[in-house]
């Protein structure tokens, strides 16, 4: 579970990442990121309509947030992150959305390998 003080829960924080943030990109999410003001990094995820209905989106969001949770360690906690979810990420099983996750984080430099 993410501690409330590391949810992103506003419009602002998430549009302001947006603009100001680095993007990378891999076939089913992407990772926004940008160096953190505040002492508590922040985290958000993103999944629009288009990924599918209510059920299907609440889903993408708690498999996202799972993989965050086994791979919180190895985060760089100077930034704040976004992960938009692109289409078809329902279809894949879960270890292929940690696989991702992880792979976009090694790509930013972001991903601590020597605590795994």
């Amino acid at each position: 579970m993410i501690k409330k003080e590391h949810r992103l829960t506003k419009n602002r924080h998430f549009q302001f990442i947006y603009r100001k943030g680095k993007a990378y990109h891999s076939k089913f999410l992407t990772l926004v990121y940008v160096r953190t003001k505040t002492k508590p990094f922040k985290i958000g995820f993103s999944v629009s309509k288009k990924i599918g209905k209510s059920v299907v989106r609440s889903k993408v969001k708690r498999r996202l947030r799972e993989c965050f949770n086994l791979l919180q360690n190895n985060f760089n906690w100077q930034f704040n992150y976004i992960f938009i979810a692109k289409k078809d990420i329902d279809t894949i099983p879960f270890n292929d959305i940690k696989i991702e996750m992880e792979k976009l984080l090694k790509k930013a430099g972001l991903f601590n390998d020597s605590l795994v």
